[in-house]
């Protein structure tokens, strides 16, 4: 990337993290939530519809930061099936820049895939897209910066709320079905206009870049008809586990309540609840609909061992591990059939590097082109915007046919 774009990334952060400030200052939402928007409902007779079928779609006028996006863009109503094995209704918002594409080949399609990390709809990307905030602002909110800036780059794309209408945070499954449905959809949906020859690239940062991981290991098998160059994945969590013990105790401390409280939704004959102490399964009804900075800030510095129904309940529980494991790209099947990054910041506190490395390493035995990119300075806050033009060049690299670099 040339220093003059470097500029206008930071300069786009700087602007948003501004705008967001006062927007908490003083701004109060007129969007309505998921469950009271009547887009959302779920038509009946799904079973039989192709998975990735378009059901339903409206214009909406995306936003972030209270500012407008140069874009056209629409919520996609979609027919997939959930982390339970269950037809259902997902959205997606796809958006496509004002102007022609100038590159080269048809304009490209990049499914991005923010840090949903939450267990109620309020921490949709669909919801943060229309400039939805209820109460503390989510991930999601936040994320709309990124999706500015990947718009800036004159691709198209789409942003699915990957977790479903039950919010099943770490629902594996539902992951690599909303997410590569999505991109089905969004080729399907006729106003984006998506050439069928179009490049598709696939982009996430921490949570986000979990469920991306998983669609991607999962693509060649659940998806073989898109067409994917290229996967870009930053401060990863590749781990759940040893992101779990990473917040433990620390000043986001809380959000492993979010984190069981979603382990609990979506692994229910795992029964989570039946490992916490009536402390914990207080804090975890009190959660139901959280994302999870208000969990974080609910409980800060929470040590997990005092949600134990018994010592190790939670802390040193196979049983549990093995949910967990469910939900960790390192330890499900498959790999990227495409070249994939991974960058990170090596003193990543909740995204331990080990884990991005494992990961790394596992893709390269599987054969896949892997660029690892580590910082030496930062964590996993920073490395979110410094690693954004190492993301960006390497997808528009990929959209290209460019060489790929490896370092296997």
């Amino acid at each position: 990337m040339r220093a003059r774009e470097i500029v206008t990334v930071r300069a786009t952060v700087v602007g948003a993290v501004v705008a967001l400030v006062t927007a908490c200052a003083g701004w109060a939402t007129a969007v309505p939530l998921p469950e009271q928007d009547s887009f959302y409902a779920e038509p009946a007779g799904l079973a039989d519809l192709a998975n990735g079928t378009v059901l339903a779609s409206r214009a909406i006028e995306p936003e972030s930061f209270l500012q407008p996006l140069s874009a056209e863009a629409w919520q996609v109503q979609y027919k997939t099936i959930d982390n339970h094995g269950a037809p259902r209704a997902y959205i997606a918002t796809v958006l496509v820049p004002h102007g022609e594409w100038t590159g080269d080949g048809p304009r490209p399609l990049l499914a991005y895939q923010v840090a949903e990390d939450g267990v109620g709809s309020k921490c949709a990307p669909s919801y943060a897209l229309r400039g939805g905030i209820d109460g503390i602002p989510s991930n999601a909110y936040s994320e709309t910066g990124m999706i500015r800036i990947a718009l800036q780059q004159g691709w198209a794309l789409v942003v699915p709320d990957y977790q479903g209408p039950d919010s099943d945070l770490f629902g594996a499954d539902g992951y690599v079905h909303g997410v590569l449905d999505g991109i089905r959809a969004a080729k399907a949906f006729e106003p984006a206009a998506v050439d069928p020859a179009a490049p598709i690239g696939m982009w996430g940062y921490s949570g986000g870049a979990q469920a991306t991981a998983i669609a991607a290991q999962a693509h060649s098998t659940y998806a073989p008809d898109l067409r994917l160059t290229g996967v870009a994945l930053g401060g990863i969590v590749a781990d759940l586990e040893a992101a779990m013990a990473g917040f433990n105790g620390g000043i986001a401390g809380g959000a492993a309540v979010v984190g069981l409280a979603g382990l609990n939704r979506s692994y229910p004959h795992a029964d989570v609840a039946q490992y916490l102490n009536e402390s914990g399964r207080g804090m975890l009804a009190a959660s139901r609909a959280d994302c999870l900075l208000d969990a974080a800030l609910a409980y800060p510095f929470l040590d997990a061992a005092t949600m134990e129904a018994w010592p190790g309940s939670i802390t040193n529980n196979p049983e549990l591990s093995k949910v967990v494991r469910a939900a960790s790209p390192l330890f499900r099947p498959g790999a990227p059939a495409v070249p994939v990054l991974v960058y990170h910041a090596v003193a990543d506190e909740f995204a331990p590097i080990g884990s991005a490395r494992a990961l790394a390493g596992k893709y390269c035995a599987a054969g896949t082109p892997v660029q690892t990119v580590e910082r030496p300075i930062g964590e996993h806050g920073t490395e979110a915007v410094l690693g954004l033009s190492t993301a960006l060049t390497f997808l528009a690299d990929r959209f290209a046919a460019k060489p790929t670099a490896s370092t296997c």
